[in-house]
């Protein structure tokens, strides 16, 4: 009993702190994802090595699908990081091992690894979102392009994970950080995660108790209507409507400091 509760718990405490890693775009861990390809067979490894592909994935996305619908981000995100995995266990030793048999502690080797990474994942989300433009706006609102250029990285100067932010005031930083919490939240990054987690075969009980946790985040969200978890689609049209009279400057302002007391009262380590 007290081993299954000692194992219950430490669970929990991983999912929690890799919920809240995972809704950062910088922060990358080549060391994670190291560990990852070389221990595979462990779900903790694995969901460190899927967290740290998406998070070097998403920005190649966002600039690759920036006025597609949202689930098309997500779908090619997914589709990206699922075959950049498949690729680097295939043969690890040749892709990976042979070139860095150490463990990535050096600046220089982490960004190696980082940069390793980075253009495979470029090959991959190229071939998933293919060389189409944009779609133009549909009719509906909620699928439209936002005003200003929200939710494009390249507006908000999200560069990459070597140089993630080009900021220049504290309220900068609040606002770029709040719009790509929100961004993930648009895609749905949560769901397509559990997906390759699931697709990965990662342990059910380490994707379920992800799920739940999701739920009870969500549940508390600012934008959240009556306490429910929107759909991309309702969240698309939520942030419309609140736009029309809220300044959007401190509406992502405010989705950043709830994200930051959420983690820190959630106990996140």
């Amino acid at each position: 009993m007290r081993e299954t509760a000692s194992a219950d718990g430490r669970l929990q405490q991983f999912v929690r702190g890799l919920f809240f890693d995972l809704q950062r775009i910088d922060g990358v861990k080549s060391l994670e994802i190291w560990n990852g390809v070389r221990e595979f067979f462990d779900s903790f490894e694995k969901a460190n090595l899927v967290k740290n592909l998406y998070k070097v994935a998403l920005p190649l996305v966002n600039e690759a699908c920036f006025g597609r619908p949202f689930v098309e981000h997500a779908a090619a995100a997914r589709a990206a990081v699922e075959e950049t995995v498949a690729w680097f266990v295939e043969d690890p030793a040749r892709r990976l091992f042979e070139r860095f048999p150490d463990p990535p502690t050096g600046e220089s080797a982490e960004k190696d690894i980082y940069r390793l990474v980075r253009e495979r994942l470029r090959e991959h989300v190229r071939e998933a979102a293919g060389d189409a433009p944009p779609l133009p706006p549909p009719s509906r609102p909620a699928d439209a392009i936002f005003p200003d250029g929200l939710f494009d990285f390249r507006e908000m100067r999200i560069v990459d994970n070597e140089m993630p932010y080009l900021i220049f005031t504290d309220k900068e930083f609040r606002v770029i950080n709040g719009l790509a919490v929100v961004y993930l939240w648009l895609i749905d990054l949560d769901a397509a995660f559990c997906a390759s987690l699931e697709a990965l075969r990662a342990d059910p009980a380490l994707v379920g108790e992800y799920r739940k946790f999701v739920g009870k985040v969500h549940r508390e969200s600012p934008l959240t209507f009556r306490g429910r978890k929107m759909d991309p689609g309702e969240l698309s049209a939520h942030i419309h409507e609140k736009l029309k009279y809220e300044d959007y400057l401190d509406l992502f302002e405010n989705v950043y400091r709830w994200f930051e007391s959420t983690r820190g009262r959630l106990g996140a380590g």
